[in-house]
C-alpha cells in the first residue's frame, strides 16, 4: 500500500491546486430559492400544455427525418431549450438548430451531450411537466431545510448528481465523482462530520451481503474466499471469533437465516474498499471509500453500491484532509503514508462538516435549471405547503 499510495500523494503535493470542478456548485448560487421559485412558476404554466412522449427504442440523429421530430421540437420549445422554432420547410427534418437544443437539454440533465436522441435522452424527455414540477418543489423544500450559513470548509454530496464537492472560501476546492447506493439499499441523507481516515482498510462484510450474496457462491465453491483475500470466522462460546477454513463447513446445509459466520476481506488488490475509507458519524454503517472498480465512474448512472459512497479519486480528499485538518506536519504525513501497517487510522484534529443531500433540481450559476433522475423515487409524493 505504501509503495502505491505515497508516490501518488507526493505528486499531488507538487501541484498548485487540486480543484477540478467540471461544473458550478449550486450551493454557492446566492439566489437559489428565487431561481427555483421562478422555475416552479414556469412549470406550473406548462401543466395544461401538450407534452409529447417517445418510444423507448427511438434513435434519432442530426440529419435524420422522423415523424417524432416535430414532437421533439415542440417539447424543447416549451422547456426553453429551443429558443425559437426552426425555419426549415421540412418539419420532420432533424436540423442543426434542433440538435443544439438537444445538446442543451442533455447537458442540464447530466446526459452525454452528443445530440443523439437515444434511450437515456428519451427517458428524460418522457418525464412529464407534472413530474418535473414535483421535483422542483421537493428540491426547494429540501433546500430550505438545510440552506443556512455553513462553516467552511465543508463537503457536500448530492446523491442523484453522483458528486462530492469540497467548498472552502466560497469556491470549489475539490470535485469528485461518486457511486451511491442502489435503490433497494440507498445512501442516507445526513448532516454530520467526517472525522477519520483509514488507510489500507479491512472490509468487514455486512451480514446481509455475506448471507445473501456470498453464501450462494460458497455453496458452489468454498475456495471463493481465498481467491478474494477473504477470511472466515465463527463465533466462540466466550463471545469472540475464531478463524476457520471455509472447507470445514457444509455450506449446502446452511440457509441464509442460519448464517452465523463473519467474513473479513484483508487488504490487497481485491479489497472492495480500495486503499482508504473515510468515517463520519452516522446511524447506519455507511462511509466514503475508495474502490478497486474505478472504471465504473465512466457510467452516467452510478447507483451501484450497497449504500456507501465510493469516490473516484479519494487520494485527493485524503491529501487535503491530511494537510489542512489532521494537525500533522508534512514530514509526519509522509511517515504515516510510508507505514507498512496493514490498517492505519488517522483521527482528524478538526473534523469537516459533511452534508449528504438529495436534490434532483437546482439552478446553476447561469440560472439554468438542472434536473437529475429521481433514482430513489423520493420525488413521487406530494409536497407539503412551501414557505411563501
Amino acid at each position: 500500500m505504501a509503495r502505491l499510495l505515497l508516490p501518488i500523494l507526493l505528486f499531488l503535493y507538487a501541484l498548485p491546486g487540486i480543484a477540478r470542478d467540471s461544473t458550478e456548485v449550486w450551493l454557492l448560487v446566492p439566489n437559489q430559492k428565487q431561481q427555483l421559485r421562478l422555475a416552479i412558476a414556469q412549470y406550473e404554466g406548462l401543466q395544461d400544455s401538450a407534452w409529447h412522449t417517445f418510444p423507448n427504442n427511438l434513435l434519432l440523429r442530426p440529419g435524420d427525418t422522423s415523424r417524432y421530430t416535430p414532437r421533439l421540437r415542440a417539447n424543447l420549445l416549451l422547456t426553453g431549450d429551443l429558443a425559437s422554432a426552426d425555419t426549415t420547410e421540412n418539419a420532420a427534418h432533424y436540423t442543426s438548430q434542433l440538435a443544439s437544443a438537444v445538446v442543451r437539454f442533455q447537458a442540464r440533465h447530466a446526459l452525454k451531450a452528443d445530440s443523439i436522441v437515444g434511450p437515456r435522452t428519451v427517458a428524460a424527455l418522457n418525464v412529464s411537466p407534472q413530474q418535473r414540477l414535483r421535483q422542483l418543489k421537493h428540491s426547494l423544500q429540501r433546500w430550505e431545510a438545510f440552506s443556512r450559513d455553513l462553516p467552511q470548509p465543508y463537503l457536500i454530496v448530492n446523491i442523484p448528481d453522483y458528486t462530492l464537492r469540497l467548498v472552502d472560501q466560497n469556491s470549489v476546492r475539490l470535485y469528485l465523482r461518486t457511486i451511491v447506493g442502489k435503490p433497494n439499499v440507498p445512501t442516507h441523507v445526513n448532516h454530520t462530520k467526517l472525522h477519520t481516515i483509514v488507510f489500507n482498510p479491512y472490509w468487514h462484510i455486512p451480514h446481509s451481503i455475506a448471507s445473501k450474496e456470498i453464501l450462494p457462491i460458497l455453496k458452489r465453491s468454498p475456495g471463493y474466499l481465498a481467491k478474494r483475500d477473504m477470511e472466515l470466522f465463527k463465533p466462540t462460546a466466550l463471545g469472540g471469533w475464531q478463524k476457520i477454513s471455509p472447507w470445514s463447513v457444509d455450506w449446502k446445509s446452511v440457509a441464509p437465516a442460519d448464517f452465523t459466520y463473519r467474513i473479513v476481506q484483508v487488504t490487497g488488490p481485491h479489497n472492495e474498499l480500495g486503499l482508504m475509507k473515510f468515517l463520519f458519524d452516522t446511524r447506519v454503517s455507511q462511509y466514503l471509500h475508495d474502490t478497486k472498480d474505478r472504471q465504473l465512474f465512466a457510467l452516467e448512472r452510478r447507483a451501484l453500491s450497497h449504500g456507501c459512497i465510493r469516490l473516484q479519486n479519494p487520494e485527493e480528499l485524503a491529501l487535503y484532509l491530511l494537510q489542512e485538518r489532521s494537525g500533522l506536519s508534512d514530514k509526519r504525513i509522509e511517515k504515516v503514508l510510508a507505514s507498512d501497517k496493514d490498517e492505519h487510522y488517522i483521527r482528524l484534529k478538526k473534523p469537516v462538516p459533511l452534508i449528504i443531500v438529495y436534490l434532483t433540481a437546482w439552478a446553476d450559476e447561469s440560472s439554468v435549471i438542472q434536473f437529475r433522475e429521481d433514482i430513489y423515487g423520493y420525488d413521487k409524493s406530494e409536497v407539503v405547503q412551501l414557505e411563501q
